[in-house]
């Protein structure tokens, strides 16, 4: 057998195999004669039929087989060896044919093409500054959470006609420049909050409106932002260049909101039972919560600028023929031009994935089975104690090895302490400079948008990584 690679350029290479008939010769036969002895056709006592008849019986699929088995097996030991940082896995090369079959006593030669993944030197260090964003939590903060959290534990009742606050479901169909509804066009239905509208004019159009009542209406000036227009739309948000100005709307339904009362039932239903008791402690308490959540935001925050840093500090190539051709046919169900659509974030995450690896290298970080047992056992004692559960300490050890040995699922434990991790390297070796900023600007600086809604909305996922 003779392997061989030709490198194209530094993200690129052809692997190519080259195999005799003195690499598969016995094997084949090994099997044939296994087949032979197993064989049992009319006129022949078991493991009687002769070998002529049984080979051209099984001949043809005996030799895709094992030359397949070969293939794969050399291919893998030779990117090993030679120790190839590749990119997805190795694809039959361009131009390739496929065999229908393999003739016996031939020589074979394929190919298979390889995307390399570029060499990366990360070296972190208190040279490399970064700001770092802490929101800060101030009176005006807590109200705007007070306020939202007072509307959540409220109370919902469906009205006939549409007030100041009111929550408008209403169904959303696309027109065309007469008015009628677009065939196969957009049809949606869509939520519409009327005290986090931006512009007066739209919510004017809805307020004192009834059950049916239509409207005409540019869904942009129902949304805020793209993100926002392409959820209530249902669409993709590459897609929204081409979505019209008019649209019937149609409301279905109104739901009034009633806020709770601020007291010590809505203390008790956020902190439990006692342990928030005035009004100044909810205050203080709301405070720190709010803090402690937005943290994990401004780490969050810190991450995303950090590779983008990173990424134009390094000017990250990869081989994009190769991985747009590796997605198709790893995902043969999937059309190409879903692919292609996803395929700038695939590139992004990829990016960030070669980014991370290499820094794990460098610093030598890892997670031991002691952290993820750690972890695993706290998790399991949370979900206990939920229950009133009581269990020993040793039946929750026991179970927290049973999980990480069996569950798959055991690898999101390792992957968040991994995570972990990688924050503190940040957080120890930057030199990070701290800046204050109000919610609202956080929000700017993490979406490039105003809050689209309230508080609850906007911290239920801040920052997209």
């Amino acid at each position: 057998m003779d392997i061989k690679q030709d490198k194209i350029d530094d993200l690129n290479a052809v692997i190519s195999i080259t195999i005799t008939p003195e690499d598969y010769q016995e094997k084949v036969n090994t099997v044939l004669k296994d087949y032979r002895a197993k064989a049992n056709l009319p006129g022949f006592r078991k493991g009687k039929v002769p070998f002529g008849v049984v080979k051209k019986m099984y001949i043809e699929g005996v030799m895709a087989e094992e030359v397949n088995k070969m293939l794969v097996d050399n291919l893998y030991k030779y990117i090993e060896t030679e120790k190839l940082q590749v990119l997805g896995n190795p694809i039959p090369g361009k131009g390739e044919e496929i065999r229908e079959s393999l003739a016996e006593g031939e020589s074979f030669e394929f190919k298979y093409d390889i995307g390399i993944s570029p060499k990366l030197e990360i070296g972190l260090s208190n040279k490399f500054k970064m700001d770092y964003y802490k929101i800060k939590v101030d009176d005006e903060l807590v109200a705007k959470y007070t306020k939202d959290l007072t509307r959540r534990y409220g109370s919902i009742k469906e009205v006939e006609t549409v007030g100041e606050s009111d929550m408008v479901n209403a169904a959303m169909s696309e027109l065309d420049g007469n008015g009628n509804k677009v065939e196969g066009g957009i049809h949606s239905h869509a939520s519409i909050a009327l005290e986090y509208l931006e512009k007066a004019a739209s919510k004017k159009s809805l307020l004192g409106k009834g059950l049916e009542a239509k409207l005409v209406v540019d869904p942009r000036d129902y949304s805020k932002g793209d993100a926002d227009l392409a959820a209530m739309l249902h669409v993709d948000k590459k897609a929204l260049d081409s979505v019209g100005k008019q649209f019937e709307l149609v409301i279905k339904k109104i739901h009034q909101v009633t806020p709770c009362e601020i007291n010590q039932e809505f203390f008790d239903k956020l902190f439990g039972p006692g342990t928030v008791k005035t009004e100044d402690e909810f205050k203080t308490r709301l405070a720190e919560d709010l803090e402690k959540t937005l943290e994990s935001d401004s780490d969050k925050l810190l991450v995303k600028h950090l590779f983008g840093k990173l990424n134009d500090k390094h000017k990250i190539a990869l081989p994009q023929d190769f991985l747009k051709r590796w997605l198709a046919l790893s995902n043969k169900d999937v059309a190409a031009e879903e692919i292609e659509k996803d395929f700038d974030g695939f590139i992004e995450n990829m990016k960030r994935q070669l980014i991370e690896n290499q820094v794990i290298n460098e610093t030598e970080i890892k997670v031991e089975f002691a952290d993820a047992l750690e972890r695993t056992k706290s998790l399991f004692a949370q979900q206990m104690s939920q229950y009133g559960s009581e269990v020993t300490e040793e039946d929750i050890e026991s179970a927290a090895k049973n999980y990480l040995s069996k569950n798959e699922e055991s690898r999101q434990i390792y992957e968040q302490l991994m995570q972990e991790k990688l924050l503190n390297v940040y957080k120890e070796t930057l030199n990070l400079k701290t800046k204050e900023v109000s919610f609202d600007d956080f929000v700017k600086l993490a979406t490039g948008n105003n809050p689209k809604k309230g508080i609850l909305d906007s911290l239920s996922n801040l920052v997209k990584m």
